[in-house]
């Protein structure tokens, strides 16, 4: 791999622009202190205390990216929004998880009938009365379609003699719809405000009172508030206003009084984009208006990124890009027939290639990696494979696109659409048009790798001597993954692209983030709210263990000295052990380890790490953490731990993997603190790019790496028969991972 491919300089990046409103909180980690973001200029961001208003600071843009990249501060978007506020004086700080499945479900229906209810507006091109005569049909066919659903998952799931007893929604009233309908879309489109408030009958809503002529168009503009005030109400305001208006001038200059359909026409005539931005946001206009195919521009990282799965044999895939010509002999009589998925996202905006991963089924599980790495930092990847361009690109995206496949219906994958706030659409099905990018990209791709690799790239899969058809596979996969993520770091990211005007895609991407502002990837504590894995553990003296870690908060000794050493949720995250998260009568929190373990250190990093003391070393039964850092340093200075950190195996690791793990190498066995602890190394400390170390990773997955996992099925609705069979976690977080 030592060909260098780029026709056009890659520009050095620096920082990205990251983009805050006063409706967003930016949250210090060093100080503890909130702030809200008064105004910005070229330069940076004036910033003013939640708690004291005298308190004002001013940072540079360069100065936020890189509190946030070096995870000193993190941004709550859209926390001081009208949208949050409302739901928070509704149901507190709540999280989703802390919500009843009986509840999430009755929300998830709600929200159900609503989208069905604006589809069909759209497809109408106008509303539909919000009246019963209207309505009440349509409704009722609505119900009565999600309900048909329902039995029809119901009867793919468990043996034929089983019955299954599903619940039936009730069709509402065009009354009671007419609520949640204002309720959802008063509140940014999110869930949450549709979970059930056992308040008793709403308010009953206002009929609406129009407007017209110069000054009264003057108050109608009032109508494009977030606050997203009633016509009613902005004609109320206009009658107040004429009146005073008009007592304070001669009789001769009074102004007249608009009538209602004039009012109303004013209103209705304003550019429906504009009063879409203003009154729900952006993030609503765009998929409202790309929904009905009016077109305007996509211009700003993140603003829509499209999202696919492609089902490729791996013969097929080798020999159609042209590998297969440059492979020794030996490799290509000994490459199964066995087919793997490919996922990627990509950016409209900059053609920027923002994840790419390879699973053996298009599970939820394999979206949710997907999703995560469009998020996460890949700078440790890119060097892993010995590109010259790093993989800058990391964002929370306004709106994604996909396609109606199964691993992006799944429960899992919805649900960290939904613990992530972020706008999904679905594209009606058989038609690629709607996400022509990514569409293009797994035609084009392929093609740019063959003529800069050369046999040797393999060849170490060979060396190995492994005769195990299942795991060559696997190492044959886990080999092309590199080329390709090479080929996207140092070919197609520095390829000019004709949809650019000839532009790079790593240039367009540094140049818009000079320009426009991202929405910046969420901290450490709400990647492990979103991706978190659930298990449970058991509060003890030293609070609780997971992985040999210990982790402890005075909430968790405050439970045991109230119930004794009982079992709480405990949800964990894959990608930093530093820190869990546990729930008690008093909601979420998080706790940190207690035996010093680094920010930097994954669990997948952990856990090979230990299974090397294991098998190799006679210090295994030592507990001292720095014998777990030495292992963690050999495995990062021979790149082995980018790999596992990045996960480019096809088989994606679930909580039933990692909770078996746990089992067979942590059984009994705890770290202890030690006074001096070794400095851990950096992910890009390796020497040989390309070199597989050992396939230690490759063992703990056994033979079946490369075997299609069987059907994945149901998660349980209550979390309560969730965690009722303690003995059986494994199973049962396979049943979360894969489904949920």
């Amino acid at each position: 791999m030592n060909m260098i491919f780029r026709p056009v300089p890659a520009k050095q990046f620096f920082n990205s622009l990251v983009g805050m409103s006063p409706e967003d909180r930016y949250h210090s980690l060093e100080t503890e202190e909130n702030y809200i973001p008064i105004s910005r200029d070229e330069v940076g961001y004036l910033l003013k205390s939640e708690t004291n208003p005298e308190r004002v600071i001013f940072l540079a843009h360069a100065e936020i990216y890189a509190a946030l990249d070096g995870k000193k501060a993190i941004i709550n978007y859209g926390y001081n929004s009208p949208a949050q506020q409302i739901i928070r004086n509704v149901i507190g700080d709540k999280t989703w998880d802390e919500i009843k499945p009986a509840s999430q479900t009755i929300a998830l229906y709600r929200e159900q009938m609503i989208q069905m209810y604006d589809a069909e507006c759209e497809a109408l091109g106008k509303a539909i009365a919000l009246s019963e005569a209207k309505l009440g049909a349509k409704l009722k066919a609505y119900a009565a379609s999600i309900n048909s659903n329902l039995i029809v998952e119901a009867a793919q799931d468990g043996r034929a003699d089983k019955v299954t007893q599903v619940a039936i929604f009730k069709r509402p009233s065009a009354k009671t719809f007419a609520r949640w309908h204002d309720r959802y879309h008063s509140c940014g489109m999110d869930v949450m405000a549709l979970l059930p408030r056992h308040h008793g009958p709403g308010s009953k809503l206002l009929s609406f009172h129009p407007r017209s002529i110069a000054f009264a168009r003057q108050e109608a503009c009032a109508y494009l508030s977030r606050s997203r005030p009633t016509k009613a109400h902005i004609y109320r305001q206009y009658l107040a206003a004429l009146a005073k208006r008009n007592r304070t001038e001669l009789p001769h200059l009074h102004l007249q009084k608009v009538s209602r359909r004039k009012f109303e026409t004013m209103i209705s005539n304003f550019d429906a984009f504009h009063v879409a931005a203003a009154r729900r946001g952006e993030k609503y206009a765009v998929q409202k208006f790309m929904a009905i195919k009016r077109s305007f521009k996509i211009v700003a990282p993140g603003q829509r990124v499209e999202m696919d799965f492609v089902n490729v044999d791996l013969m097929s895939l080798v020999v159609e890009t042209g590998i297969w010509e440059i492979l020794p002999p030996e490799i290509q009589e000994r490459i199964p027939r066995v087919r793997i998925y490919f996922g990627a996202a990509i950016d409209v905006a900059t053609r920027y290639i923002l994840a790419f991963k390879a699973s053996l089924t298009p599970s939820g599980a394999a979206a949710v990696a997907t999703l995560r790495m469009v998020m996460s930092d890949k700078r440790h990847l890119s060097s892993y494979v010995g590109a010259q361009t790093p993989w800058i690109g990391k964002l929370r995206p306004k709106f994604i696109t996909h396609d109606n496949g199964t691993e992006f219906t799944a429960k899992r994958t919805q649900r960290v659409l939904t613990l992530a706030r972020m706008e999904a659409n679905r594209p009606p099905a058989g038609q690629p048009t709607f996400r022509p990018f990514i569409e293009r990209l797994f035609h084009t791709i392929g093609l740019l790798v063959a003529p800069y690799f050369d046999g040797r790239t393999f060849h170490n899969v060979v060396e190995k001597g492994n005769h195990d058809p299942q795991a060559h596979a696997s190492l044959v996969v886990d080999e092309l993954i590199k080329v390709f993520i090479f080929a996207i770091c140092d070919i197609y990211h520095n390829k000019p692209h004709e949809g650019l005007g000839g532009n790079t895609p790593h240039n367009a991407w540094v140049d818009a983030c000079k320009e426009y502002d991202i929405d910046y990837p969420p901290g450490p504590q709400e990647m492990l709210h979103i991706f978190g894995h659930l298990t449970k553990r058991t509060v003890g003296p030293s609070g609780v263990i997971v992985m040999g870690i210990t982790y402890d908060h005075p909430e968790l000794q405050a439970t045991r000295r109230k119930h004794g050493e009982v079992e709480v949720p405990v949800k964990f995250d894959e990608e930093c052990a530093a820190h869990v998260s546990f729930k008690t009568d008093k909601g979420w929190f998080v706790a940190r380890n207690t035996v010093g373990l680094d920010d930097d250190v994954s669990f997948a990093e952990w856990v090979i790490a230990r299974k090397e003391l294991r098998d190799h070393y006679s210090t295994a039964n030592a507990t001292g953490l720095t014998i777990m850092y030495d292992a963690i340093n050999r495995l990062r200075e021979t790149g082995e731990a980018a790999t596992i950190r990045a996960n480019l195996s096809p088989r994606i690791p679930t909580s039933a993997d990692f909770l078996k793990w746990e089992k067979e190498m942590f059984a009994g066995w705890a770290v202890t603190p030690d006074i001096t602890t070794p400095t851990l190394h950096g992910l890009d400390t390796f020497a040989d790019p390309l070199a597989l170390a050992a396939a230690t990773r490759g063992d703990l997955f056994g033979k079946d790496r490369m075997e299609q996992p069987s059907a994945e099925p149901t998660q349980e609705d209550d979390d309560e028969e969730f965690f009722a069979e303690t003995d059986a976690h494994a199973s049962n977080f396979n049943h979360f991972d894969e489904d949920y």
